[in-house]
């Protein structure tokens, strides 16, 4: 994966809680990028390295790269209280499967929630770049209209192109405002009526995709016209072993870890106070890389050959253990 070191250029608040900030190379170019796709940046807290996997909000026709974060997190509020133009700050990336060139369609349908919206502003205006009279409906949802991301924007691109159509679901809005509330089926009907003919992206806080997926399958979406931000395991399976817990012996120091049946890696590392790179926390930016020895499950092989996988390499924040191991990292 790519490592380079970006300057910022820019910093614009978005939201009372969301910040944009413009990022260009202190030297060469940006790599190849798709919508959708995430970097990871990079930055220190007390003196100890952290780092946070976060989508690009910039489309790939931009001049610089864009990352769009909400104030939640070590990581993120540190970026709000310190990241500001002229800064130099070192990303890894681009990555990430989730996107419209990777997985086309004539006629998208874009959910999503809260922050979830900044893959789908990517994939919304790389799309219209590549098709201006494309036929997409893009539906957001958002507390209130004070926390919606983009919003001036949003409704000036789709009224310059007929083909987009839009909607803003609001939690709390003014009684003249045509959606209020949270996502229904019946809002879904009425909004894209023609669901079952379109492929669904979907992103958004965990709740709230697994609310829509119900409401997807019961409006009878076909499950391979579903496609969603690729951050979130699958869980793990229940374990089968009698034991309460295990070993996990760090192979420098020596020092063992319990370790729980279907805990992951990461969270029985950092239980125990060890320090480990962990950038998504999802199987996806292959930042918490480690090498083990013993019986485990992996939940996520992304960015992970076969040689690999052979070798006992594994992500710390998408495996667990199903015996006692040693760990190197």
């Amino acid at each position: 994966m790519t490592s380079i070191t970006l300057t910022c250029i820019g910093r614009q608040q978005n939201t009372h809680d969301v910040v944009s900030w413009q990022l260009e190379p202190v030297a060469g170019s940006l790599p190849p990028v798709l919508a959708g796709q995430c970097i990871t940046l990079h930055t220190e807290i007390d003196g100890k390295p952290h780092c946070r996997a976060y989508t690009l909000s910039s489309s790939p026709q931009d001049a610089c790269w864009q990352v769009t974060i909400k104030d939640v997190g070590l990581v993120s509020h540190h970026l709000h209280q310190t990241l500001q133009v002229g800064d130099e700050i070192r990303v890894d990336g681009p990555f990430g499967d989730f996107n419209l060139t990777a997985l086309p369609c004539e006629r998208p349908l874009l959910l999503s929630a809260g922050s979830g919206i900044t893959p789908m502003w990517a994939m919304l205006r790389d799309e219209l770049a590549k098709r201006p009279d494309a036929g997409i409906c893009f539906i957001h949802s958002a507390r209130s209209p004070e926390d919606v991301i983009f919003a001036d924007e949003l409704a000036a691109l789709a009224e310059a192109h007929p083909g987009v159509r839009h909607a803003l679901i609001l939690e709390e809005a003014p009684a003249d405002h045509p959606w209020i509330g949270r996502l229904t089926p019946a809002m879904l009907a009425e909004l894209a009526p023609d669901l079952r003919e379109r492929h669904v992206y979907l992103c958004g806080p965990a709740p709230y995709m697994a609310a829509v997926r119900t409401m997807l399958t019961e409006l009878g979406l076909p499950p391979e016209q579903l496609h969603q931000e690729s951050f979130g395991l699958p869980p793990a399976e229940p374990a089968t072993t009698t034991s309460d817990h295990f070993w996990l012996t760090l192979k420098k120091s020596g020092k063992k870890v319990k370790i729980l049946p279907g805990q992951t890696l990461l969270a029985a590392l950092e239980a125990a106070g060890e320090t480990i790179m962990a950038a998504c926390r999802a199987g996806v930016c292959g930042s918490c890389r480690c090498t083990t020895t013993g019986d485990i499950e992996r939940q996520s092989v992304m960015t992970l050959s076969a040689q690999d996988l052979e070798s006992g390499v594994a992500l710390a924040c998408s495996c667990t253990a199903k015996g006692d191991i040693s760990l190197d990292y």
